[in-house]
């Protein structure tokens, strides 16, 4: 009689098995395991087992290197990100890998597909998806899931008449995350739970770095793993945040090989790793493969048109992260790590001033947070270590340490505002801050907060409080403080608006290994913020409206931070490299002062020249 089953992987298969099953059974084990009859262990690994079921189930498709490189990090990795040009595979491979995923565990995965808008989710990764479905099941119609073209969905229940209806919750979803020019995420599958989640997010590069914030909510879930990609085009972009190199790295700045080949590294997220694919290293360039990828022909054409150094060919030919964008930036990542920004004080004794600072926002204006934050300043025990090149500069800052004051972000909360209060939200937030600062012994003189033309406010926090706090205009005019040491001329002559002036402190601080305390999410909001030269060559951050138009979010624990440290200087912070506040005192009379009080009384006449009398 003949043998009915045979050997294969360290397990006895009936001789029917459809080979295509064989491998899903073995993914579903988790790739090697132990035999529990033999002892033995068993398995080829799930590297194996995606690629030979792709082989049987789409013969067709090539895998070629980069195919390859991007299973094996899909496997072992919770979070993957593809960054590289157009035509290199990044979808399609995305979406072969997560459409196996779930064929090996039907019951219990949601698999979430995301695009930009439903056009180009049709277009691209749901296409995809949909070309591989129908294509494994047109050979093997016992593969699991029910498309539904409609509405973008795969099912694995099949009971189309059930009283009950149809669970959704197993199967595969298209999803797009805005609807004309406005944002809207995956806030209807951000809160899912299942035993099994993956996400794949296509074209990340064109979306908000919200979409991030989704991605936290989802990790939650026990096995969960995501995929996102797109073509490099800003590091503050939902690509650009995801696939940050790690900390240990150096973040954006901290200057990640871009020679010629094929690169990994580790990113910010745990268990997370970055592939960058670049068109001059790609696969086709090994041989005529005959495979959809970019190939030298295709690079050409866009040199001759757009040329190497443009922003195009960085995007979409080499697929690099463009370079440079931290030289527009109010403060990045790098700089905070050089100067220890993100270290918790040192502090020498208990001789410390507290602040109290508040960046106002109710009426859900623009969607902003109402941010109230605190911080105090001392001067350390003089150990800390600078993580800086050797430089006059670090040598003379690791000579002060300990002589110089340091200010430190303690604690920073959303001051919760309900609406369905007949209570005005003013009185709302002046009652809250009160509450906060009284719990730590902070008086209403130490409390900074911009009023602006929010003379409501200031009511509110007089009648609360019995003290207006100490406000602040942010949309004022600059000071006629000093701009630094090296920079001889005002902060009015120097910076368009005081908003400017106030981040611009804060960069000062850090650099001048000042600061402690900061976090992941105030240095992404300051770092997203670029600056600009208007009238007059005055130096101006970029419009609170455009930060939330990269970001998804207005840079309200930024700007607190920012008013937190103004208000620090008024009680006596000052920073090392600025001159001090006061002028310097003098023996006796400066030659200057005659010429001074001369050119003072020539405007006072409107005479444009003095003529000697």
């Amino acid at each position: 009689m003949a043998e009915s089953r045979f050997k294969a992987y360290g397990v006895y298969w009936q001789k029917t098995v459809d080979p295509a099953s064989l491998h899903l059974d073995c993914i579903r084990m988790g790739g090697k395991w132990i035999n529990k009859t033999t002892g033995e262990e068993a398995g080829g690994g799930l590297v194996h087992h995606y690629k030979e079921f792709s082989k049987i189930v789409w013969p067709w498709v090539v895998q070629h290197r980069w195919f390859n490189l991007i299973l094996e990090n899909y496997v072992s990795h919770r979070t993957i990100v593809l960054i590289g040009p157009a035509s290199s595979g990044k979808t399609f491979t995305s979406a072969l890998l997560v459409l196996v995923d779930y064929f090996a565990h039907p019951d219990c995965t949601t698999a979430i597909f995301c695009s930009t808008t439903k056009e180009r989710l049709q277009d691209r990764v749901w296409a995809d998806v949909t070309k591989l479905f129908k294509a494994a099941r047109k050979d093997r119609p016992w593969l699991p899931g029910n498309i539904i073209e409609g509405r973008l969905r795969i099912v694995t229940d099949s009971r189309k008449d059930s009283p009950d209806g149809r669970d959704f919750r197993n199967g595969c979803v298209g999803v797009p995350c805005k609807r004309g020019e406005s944002f809207v995420g995956i806030a209807d599958f951000a809160g899912i739970k299942n035993k099994r989640v993956r996400l794949l997010g296509d074209e990340l590069s064109l979306l908000p770095k919200a979409f991030c914030d989704a991605i936290s909510n989802l990790d939650k879930n026990p096995d969960f793993k995501c995929i996102g990609l797109g073509n490099p085009k800003d590091t503050t972009d939902a690509l650009g945040v995801l696939g940050e190199p790690a900390a240990h790295l150096g973040g954006w700045d901290g200057g990640i090989d871009q020679q010629f080949g094929t690169k990994t590294w580790a990113i910010r997220r745990d268990e997370g790793v970055a592939i960058q694919l670049p068109g001059d290293d790609s696969p086709n360039l090994d041989g005529k493969l005959g495979i959809d990828l970019i190939d030298q022909a295709a690079i050409n054409r866009d040199v001759s048109f757009y040329g190497k150094d443009s922003l195009h060919y960085t995007m979409f030919n080499l697929g690099r992260m463009p370079k440079g964008q931290g030289s527009r930036r109010v403060l990045t990542r790098q700089l905070c790590l050089k100067y220890n920004a993100m270290d918790d004080p040192l502090w020498r004794d208990s001789n410390l001033k507290w602040i109290a600072f508040l960046d106002a926002a109710y009426r859900g204006v623009g969607g902003d947070r109402c941010v109230l934050g605190f911080l105090c300043f001392g001067h350390e025990i003089g150990t800390q270590k600078f993580s800086l090149p050797d430089s006059a500069i670090a040598h003379s800052m690791a000579n002060n340490i300990g002589k110089h004051q340091v200010i430190a972000l303690k604690e920073m909360m959303v001051v919760p505002i309900d609406p369905s209060l007949d209570e005005p939200a003013e009185y709302q937030i002046a009652k809250y801050v009160k509450q906060q600062c009284e719990d730590r012994n902070i008086p209403p003189e130490d409390f900074f907060y911009d009023a602006g033309m929010r003379t409501s406010l200031v009511s509110a926090f007089s009648k609360t409080w019995n003290s207006p706090g100490e406000t602040i205009d942010c949309g004022g005019m600059p000071t006629d403080e000093p701009v630094s040491d090296g920079i001889q001329t005002t902060c009015r002559e120097f910076y368009s608006k005081f908003i400017s002036q106030l981040w611009f402190s804060v960069r000062m601080t850090v650099e001048a290994g000042q600061v402690r305390g900061f976090t992941d999410d105030v240095i992404m909001e300051f770092s997203a913020r670029e600056w600009m030269k208007v009238g007059n060559n005055k130096t101006e951050v970029e419009p609170k409206e455009k930060v939330k138009e990269k970001t998804g979010r207005s840079p309200d624990l930024a700007d607190a931070v920012a008013i937190g440290f103004y208000g620090a200087r008024q009680r006596g912070f000052r920073i090392a490299r600025l001159k001090t506040d006061q002028p310097s005192k003098r023996n006796g009379p400066d030659w200057r002062d005659k010429l001074r009080k001369q050119a003072q009384e020539i405007w006072n006449t409107g005479q444009l020249e003095h003529a000697p009398a």
